[in-house]
């Protein structure tokens, strides 16, 4: 049942504000896939540090599920692009990486060709693909065989691969991704000895995997093979909760982090390498044996990871609560690793509890890292959205942020603040909650809805790295559902102005300022002196104001960005000093009209005394002074003339007649 557009409308716009910026920067939300039966499911967002991304997701196509990338670019949507285009069999597991100008990379689990391993039923064989966007192409490249077999050789079963992608602007990328070499409990399937020795006896749910890893450049990938420290021990049953992860720095170095259990038996744990290039690391134990001097006996499961720009790490994990273990009730736990770090050694930071997030029934972590150590962990707990900040200067306190239910999601603005996305539901309908927060506690909230009343699923959430953030859902039932697009964007970083520290002549009155950060291009600039619009619609990060009529003083100069979204950012005040004209000369007679007293002055910048000159027209010269006095011999008329400079650099050569007796 469809809602009305009048009560949907005065829902889209329920916007709470407190302290924020004129122009709001989370933009209304936009149905980017028309309503239809053939919708699936959206599998991912993804959102480069130039503000370039896209949305993907399943359709039905005759019969086929195909992939669908909705790319986004200059704070708009672009139409739906096929994905699998050569894809005849349907595409399963799914996941989306965007880089700098407009890049975007797609992976997929995919059924290639049948086997004859099991008497004559034939064994079907997955591989995992992709395609690739590149920067100004108008649709997907032919597909790419990153690994031809992901599935169990014995049964077919491929439901386990769960690829994670993590992109660097330039489109070097990471793929990590499981891959079993048997299930070891078949559901009564008779495989003789086929099952591999190392299964543990009634191993129901247990698996013996592979977590592995490929590298993406230049079109190619390479495969770094398997990273887990022993994949003949058998795992615990895969699930998208307990999938590895891994993360990109802006060198196309990475961290890849998943669940293994120990060599003594010990429950699953959490373990973590360095990538670089295409050499992987050591293997860092991240999650921890023993907690206050007792053995941490339960599962820790549901890794996650935020890499900054420059290589730092934090990782985030739950254990589960249960009876004898040194954590009896479910908690979650974060860890580091630093920007710099050596590929054989140590540096993991010691795993530490995150405060407050105890409780049973907890939701996964959330991590986003800043390039300067800034941090936010966001999760759900018992029916609320906590999120907790912090950076180098210290940790906060975690806060409530509302009612939340399904899935969340944050990312970090480097200035201060970040934002922060929900699924809730609002007068007994699902929506999506956004909440951006500034410096010095201002922030904005709206609630966000589609053009269909229904369920939401497939949530997804993706930040830049610089405040702004891309979310997407599919809203509606099965069969007339759409997929809803929004974007968050942080205001243009704070523009810093330099003006010159001297005094400058009208003419040399050069101005220049920071790009916008983090903003929509095209930006417009324009330049105020002293409170008052002096140039408009400069697309530079320069101006000469010669062109202006500028008087001497000391005068504000600011600029005001505004970008095509139509945010806008004004500078602080920059000191500009301008002098536009050269000295003044006075004369006054002296000595009962005998003599006369020369007096030059400049109000601005001042007189440059090296550079006087002045002639009293009967042969007497004076120089590089400001004042001088001089006695006539003989009365009569006189010219005095004074070449004259100051400090800025206005000159003048002045002419003038006395009468002395």
């Amino acid at each position: 049942m469809r809602a009305s557009a009048a009560a949907l409308w005065a829902l889209a716009s329920a916007l709470a504000l407190a302290s924020a910026p004129a122009r709001a920067t989370i933009h209304p939300s936009q149905t980017i896939a028309a309503p239809g039966n053939d919708l699936i499911e959206v599998d991912g967002a993804a959102l480069a540090p130039d503000g370039s991304g896209g949305v993907l997701y399943r359709a039905r196509v005759e019969g086929a599920v195909h992939l669908f990338a909705i790319p986004f670019a200059n704070g708009r949507w672009g139409a739906p692009l096929e994905v699998d285009r050569e894809d005849p069999f349907g595409a399963g597991q799914p996941a989306i990486a965007a880089g700098d100008g407009g890049r975007l990379l797609v992976v997929w689990v995919q059924a290639r060709n049948l086997t004859n391993e099991v008497g004559d039923a034939g064994v079907p064989i997955y591989a995992l693909e992709s395609a690739s966007l590149a920067p100004g192409g108008s649709g997907f490249g032919e597909p790419i065989v990153v690994d031809p077999e992901v599935g169990e050789p014995f049964t077919g079963n491929a439901g386990h691969v769960e690829p994670q992608l993590a992109m660097a602007p330039d489109g070097s990328a990471y793929v990590v991704y499981r891959a079993l070499s048997d299930e070891c409990a078949i559901g009564g399937l008779d495989l003789g000895n086929r099952r591999n020795a190392e299964c543990p006896p009634d191993a129901a749910g247990e698996e013996l995997m592979e977590v592995r890893v490929a590298r993406y450049q230049y079109l190619l990938w390479t495969s770094l093979g398997a990273v887990n420290r022993a994949p003949q021990i058998a795992m615990p049953n895969p699930t998208p909760a307990n999938a590895p992860q891994v993360g990109i720095d802006v060198n196309g170095n990475g961290v890849v982090t998943w669940q293994e259990p120990s060599n003594d038996g010990a429950p699953a744990r959490i373990w973590a390498r360095r990538l670089f290039g295409v050499t992987a690391g050591t293997v860092l134990s991240v999650s921890p044996e023993t907690l206050g001097g007792r053995p941490v006996t339960s599962i820790t499961e549901a890794p996650r990871i935020a890499v900054s720009r420059f290589g730092e790490a934090k990782l985030a994990f739950q254990i589960d609560g249960s009876r004898g273990s040194a954590v009896s009730t479910t908690q979650l736990f974060t860890a580091g690793l630093p920007g710099e770090l050596d590929p054989n050694g140590g540096g993991l930071e010691p795993a530490d509890a995150l405060p407050g997030a105890t409780a049973s029934g907890i939701g996964a972590p959330v991590p986003a890292l800043g390039p300067s150590g800034e941090y936010r962990f966001a999760w759900l707990q018992r029916g609320g959205v906590h999120l907790l900040s912090g950076g180098p200067q210290g940790e906060g306190s975690p806060t409530v942020l509302g009612a939340g239910s399904g899935a969340v999601g944050t990312t970090v603005n480097p200035s201060g603040g970040g934002t922060t996305a929900w699924t809730t539901s609002y007068a007994g309908h699902p929506a999506v909650e956004a909440l951006e927060e500034y410096r010095h506690g201002a922030y904005q909230a709206a609630r966000l809805v589609g053009g269909l009343a229904g369920p939401i699923s497939g949530f997804s959430f993706a930040g830049s790295g610089t405040g702004d953030a891309l979310i997407a859902w599919m809203l509606g039932p099965p069969g007339d559902a759409e997929v809803v697009g929004d974007f968050v964007q942080s205001p243009p970083s704070t523009l810093v102005v330099s003006a010159p520290q001297e005094w400058v002549r009208a003419r040399g009155a050069t101005v220049s300022w920071e790009p916008a950060g983090d903003a929509v291009e095209p930006v417009d600039y324009t330049v105020f002196l002293d409170g008052r619009p002096l140039l408009r619609g400069l697309r530079g990060t320069r101006a000469n104001l010669r062109s202006a009529v500028l008087g001497d003083g000391v005068h504000q100069v600011q600029v005001l960005a505004s970008d095509s979204a139509g945010q806008r950012m004004m500078s602080g005040r920059a000191t500009l000093k301008i002098d536009a004209n050269p000295p003044t000369v006075k004369v006054a007679l002296i000595d009962h009209r005998r003599g006369v007293r020369v007096t030059v002055a400049d109000r601005a910048s001042g007189v440059e005394r090296a550079a006087t000159r002045i002639a009293f027209g009967d042969g007497a010269r004076a120089g590089r002074r400001a004042r001088a006095t001089h006695r006539y011999r003989h009365p009569g008329r006189y010219t005095i003339t004074a070449h004259v400079r100051d400090k800025a650099g206005n000159s003048a050569t002045v002419h003038i007649p006395v009468s002395v007796r």
